[in-house]
């Protein structure tokens, strides 16, 4: 079956020029709006009159871009939308595809891996809409190299490819069992090979003539090894049983295989120091296990191919201490408040550490809840790492009983599904929204508040004039009231970013959040600011400013009437 790659060029260049005009804002060394001759629109960071750091634009073919800016181009991270439904979501460089990078097409196949020149390049994953996946080696956007081919109906062919034709060594695995090996050239069968070719001995030295491809599964050549786990599985063909491979990146799996690859129970060996022991499958944990990581840190839970989703057995993971729980019959609020600004591996934020502090001073304030210490921490920048963000969310939110309130505020860089510490390299120690949600799930409290924007900033000042206590215990009181339950309150979708604006100081999304908090949202006049008037208010603010390129979110199951701050009088 031969399948066909969509690629185009997408290398639209952005430039300034006297016909066109900047419609508001900065557009030398700022934050500011620009309408370009040929009918783009950009919002977004300046730097000497040319897009540089963070912006969207809207085409005028009705494409639309939102992510980092170079020089007036494309360069970083990003989402580019398609006016034709396809979604590329990933890295540019010099307004190209390059990198790593998700291209989700309105035909439902969809690919994941690495680009180069806006052309799928390297190592990736092509999922076709009739459920056909490949896995392999792309070349200019075909399947070239080496790569597996699983179809729906239950074949697979692993083997090398040419221009998204099998071409080269390889092997057909019926449903059945039943297998065909040979040599194709372009797309067809040329040679036969018979099972006594198909050599399982281990090659002692260090090399080999031929491509590893596994023998039938009727051959008699087979060697037996008494010590499975000692078995060389890159020089022999491992269809079950225990052995060990090694990665091309240096890693190392010890233990079950399936079919000729890592799959059950073992150990994997990662390069940069890292251990999993657990199960395996496709390269990656899958089911229960342990990750060991080379800082210390240890992640005990059930495993989604490679990512942590849920809690195991205490049986079988590794114990946290216990919290517990301070029962009261008043309300309270519990907190935790995080801002990182200063990455390692991620652009630099200019307002998010401010505003954690900022936040958190509005929480020890009247107008906040008048927070005591024991109820309230803040981790900024360094202390802001993943472990220490969990620890304490489990050490301050956990201590709720049923009465409670429980918040937890993050600003910062946001990933796929997951916040950004400040320990996150570009691939380990991302802080899951899964693993958010456990510990709110743990909780007793009858409230649960998650805000967050991947550029969270503002001013959320403790007021100068005193508050009357009367109107405090009408705050705890809402909360009484209502239903509770749990909202999470996000910028923006899953495929936007969250913008800044220098000329407000603060990110969009912040800006309004703030306004709203203070008393703009309160459209019925009592002084108490509830989760469906801010929401209604940020939402309507956020979409305005920002032509609809960035859209807040909110999702859970609580009460719309649950309170979120109260305004002076």
């Amino acid at each position: 079956m031969t399948k066909t790659l969509l690629s185009a060029a997408f290398g639209l260049v952005l430039h300034l020029s006297a016909a066109a005009q900047c419609l508001e804002g900065d557009c030398q060394n700022g934050r500011g709006t620009y309408q370009f001759e040929n009918g783009n629109k950009y919002l977004g960071d300046f730097k000497r009159g040319v897009m540089s750091g963070k912006g969207a634009v809207v085409f005028a073919n009705g494409n639309k871009y939102n992510g980092d800016w170079r020089d007036g181009e494309r360069d970083g991270v990003g989402v580019y939308y398609f006016l034709t439904g396809n979604v590329y979501t990933g890295s540019f460089k010099k307004n190209k595809f390059n990198g790593r990078g998700t291209m989700t097409f309105a035909s439902g196949n969809k690919y994941v891996g690495k680009w180069e020149n806006d052309q799928p390049h390297g190592e990736g994953v092509y999922t076709f809409a009739s459920n056909d996946r490949y896995e392999g080696t792309f070349e200019n956007g075909k399947f070239s190299g080496f790569g597996r081919m699983f179809y729906k109906n239950g074949e697979k062919y692993v083997g090398d490819w040419r221009g998204n034709l099998r071409h080269g060594a390889g092997k057909i695995v019926r449903s059945d069992g039943a297998t065909t090996e040979g040599v194709w050239e372009n797309g067809k069968l040329k040679t036969l090979v018979e099972d006594e070719i198909a050599d399982t001995k281990p090659n002692t030295e260090g090399s080999s003539s031929k491509p590893n491809i596994p023998p039938n599964t009727g051959s008699t050549t087979t060697t037996t090894v008494s010590n499975e786990s000692s078995r060389d599985c890159n020089s022999a063909y491992c269809r079950d049983g225990k052995g060990a491979f090694s990665y091309g990146d240096g890693s190392r799996w010890v233990g079950e295989f399936k079919d000729g690859v890592p799959e059950g129970q073992g150990t994997c060996y990662y390069k940069n120091g890292d251990k999993f022991v657990g199960r395996f499958e496709k390269h990656a944990p899958q089911g229960e296990g342990t990750m060991f990581h080379a800082n210390g840190r240890i992640v005990s839970a059930i495993w989604e191919y490679g990512r942590p989703v849920g809690d195991i057995p205490s049986s079988s993971k590794v114990q946290t201490a216990a919290v517990d729980v301070e029962q009261d019959p008043e309300v309270k609020i519990w907190a935790v408040v995080v801002g990182v600004g200063r990455y390692s591996s991620m652009p630099v934020l200019k307002y998010s550490d401010d505003d954690a502090y900022q936040y958190y001073a509005f929480l020890k304030s009247p107008e906040g809840g008048a927070l005591p210490d024991k109820q309230v921490k803040v981790l900024v920048d360094e202390d802001a790492t993943r472990a220490n963000i969990l620890q304490t969310l489990r050490q301050v939110l956990l201590k709720a009983d049923d009465n409670d309130v429980i918040l937890f505020y993050f600003s910062g860089h946001g990933l796929d599904g997951s916040f950004l510490p400040q320990d996150y390299d570009g691939i380990n120690n991302r802080l899951l929204h899964s693993e958010v949600r456990q510990i709110l799930e743990q909780s007793r409290a009858k409230h649960k508040i998650v805000v967050a924007d991947a550029c969270f900033s503002g001013s959320m000042l403790a007021m100068k004039q005193p508050f009357a206590m009367q109107q405090m215990k009408s705050y705890y009181r809402a909360f009484e009231d209502t239903k509770g339950g749990t909202a999470l309150f996000m910028s923006s979708k899953s495929q936007e970013y969250s913008l800044e604006d220098q000329g407000l100081r603060s990110g969009i999304f912040s800006h309004y959040l703030i306004r709203g908090l203070k008393g703009e949202a309160d459209v019925d006049g009592n002084r108490i600011v509830t989760m469906r008037e801010i929401f209604d208010y940020v939402y309507k603010n956020v979409r305005t400013y920002t032509s609809n390129a960035q859209t807040p979110t909110i999702s859970g199951q609580f009460d719309w009437q649950m309170p979120t701050s109260m305004v002076r009088n």
